[in-house]
């Protein structure tokens, strides 16, 4: 099973991630990063674990930005594999534009309702249960 590398600065969305996938009664290990350079250091194996495979990261964040995560693995010849999905508030097509182009596989939008948000989630967890990555 996939592990998933959560990049989110703001505690109650990462805990609202969390609930949905205990909800869903997905079994994916989520690691949590408060800001790109704590997720560097998880991807590039500081930390002593295993990397994480599929990341979801935010984009508004302090210190570097989803932006600046997203270019930094995309040039990491290690890491430019990694499978990236944004989970952003910001539904501005320049913002999204700019991830596409820094090949994403997906940008989705956080949303107020629990529901919506859920159903985010669970195509993420199918999206997991579904491909096969490398161990």
């Amino acid at each position: 099973m996939p592990q998933i590398l959560l990049v989110e600065d703001d505690e109650t969305d990462a805990l609202f991630v969390q609930r949905c996938l205990d909800r869903q009664g997905a079994s994916i290990p989520l690691t949590l990063a408060r800001d790109g350079t704590e997720a560097l250091e998880i991807l590039r194996g500081e930390d002593g674990l295993k990397r994480p495979f599929i990341i979801l990261t935010d984009l508004n964040m302090p210190g570097m930005s989803g932006h600046e995560l997203i270019q930094e693995i995309r040039t990491d010849g290690d890491l430019r594999d990694s499978v990236i999905f944004v989970l952003s508030s910001s539904r501005l097509n320049e913002d999204i534009e700019r991830c596409y182009a820094m090949n994403v596989a997906g940008y989705l939008t956080k949303d107020s309702d629990p529901v919506q948000l859920g159903r985010r989630i669970s195509m993420l967890l199918d999206y997991c249960d579904a491909v096969h990555l490398p161990s």
